[in-house]
C-alpha cells in the first residue's frame, strides 16, 4: 500500500484523472450523483489523499480549510472491509491538524456511515438533509496536537 498526499497543483494530470474515475465510478454511477454536482471548483483548493495499492486508488479522500475549519469529502474506498476507508480518513484527519493547522474538522456523512465515523470520533451535529438526493447529517470532531 501507498499513501500519497498532494494538494492540486502537485497532482499530474494522470493521477487528477485517475481520482475522477474512481469518484465517477462511486458518486456518479454507484450512488447517481450528476457528475456536475461531483465534480466541483474546491477541487483546485484541495489537498488529496489516495491509498494505492500496486498503482490503483482504493481509498480516497480531500481535503480543504474554510472558515477556520477543515472540511473533509469525497471520501470513498473502492474495496470494502478490509479497513482502507479507516487509513484514509486517519490520514486526512492528520492533513486537517498538520498542514491545515486547523483542530475543527467538519464533513457531510452519508446516513448509513455515520457510525463509521462515530468510531473515529465524530459527532453528529445536523438533523438530516439531502445533499445530491442522499440523506446526510453533519459531523464534527476537534482533534489535538496528534490524531493518533
Amino acid at each position: 500500500m501507498q499513501l500519497a498526499v498532494k494538494t492540486f497543483r502537485e497532482l499530474s494530470a494522470e493521477e487528477f484523472f485517475r481520482i475522477c474515475e474512481v469518484r465517477g465510478q462511486v458518486f456518479v454511477l454507484e450512488q447517481k450523483i450528476t457528475l456536475c454536482a461531483e465534480l466541483d471548483e474546491q477541487d483546485l483548493y484541495s489537498t488529496h489523499i489516495t491509498l494505492l495499492d500496486n498503482g490503483k486508488i482504493v481509498a480516497y479522500a480531500r481535503c480543504y480549510a474554510e472558515e477556520g475549519s477543515a472540511h473533509i469529502g469525497r471520501v470513498l474506498t473502492t474495496v470494502r472491509g478490509k479497513g482502507y476507508g479507516l487509513e484514509v480518513m486517519k490520514a486526512a484527519m492528520e492533513v486537517c491538524r498538520a498542514q491545515l493547522g486547523c483542530s475543527h474538522i467538519v464533513l457531510h456523512a452519508q446516513q448509513q456511515v455515520i457510525p463509521f465515523y462515530e468510531k473515529l470520533g465524530f459527532r453528529v451535529t445536523s438533523e438530516p438533509f439531502d445533499e445530491c438526493g442522499i440523506m446526510h447529517k453533519t459531523m464534527e470532531i476537534t482533534v489535538g496536537e496528534s490524531v493518533w
